[in-house]
């Protein structure tokens, strides 16, 4: 990928809207590409986690066993609660079609993060969206369960 490709996909993650484009390119030249085929695992629930991705191209399905959690396409992000804090993953992430990622290591992140409040505040708004989205799906799924009788 060229250089600009990596900086558009940056940029139009609501992470780094506001990121000023010379640390865009700063970060874009240290994005590695991953390519991965249909029904290809990018990680396994409880794998350690040190980075983050964004989808170029393709869908992820993230997912715990069978229960989907979310279909991610191109310009979204995944991973980003490793990147924080480096702690096993919540969830398996798993490719749906043929998928290009960008990759993003802690470190970088972390740099990036610390000389640009934008950052931040994009990674905390996203967290705060996907938060909410689970929050209702988990609502929807207590609603929608039978209730179960007392049998004698």
């Amino acid at each position: 990928m060229l250089l600009i490709e990596k900086v558009l996909t940056l940029r139009s993650s609501e992470i780094f809207q506001n990121t000023p484009e010379a640390e865009l390119v700063e970060l874009a030249g240290v994005l590695e590409e991953l390519y991965l085929n249909t029904n290809e695992t990018l990680f396994q629930k409880g794998d350690v986690g040190e980075s983050m991705y964004f989808i170029y191209k393709g869908k992820i399905r993230v997912h715990d066993g069978n229960l989907t959690l979310a279909v991610l396409e191109e310009n979204e992000i995944l991973g980003e609660l490793s990147v924080l804090d480096a702690d096993t993953r919540s969830a398996s992430a798993t490719a749906l079609e043929e998928t290009i990622l960008l990759k993003l290591e802690q470190e970088p992140f972390y740099d990036i993060m610390l000389a640009n409040a934008e950052v931040l505040k994009g990674i905390l708004k996203t967290l705060g969206r996907r938060l909410r989205i689970m929050d209702a799906k988990l609502a929807e799924t207590k609603t929608s369960a039978p209730t179960a009788q007392p049998s004698f």
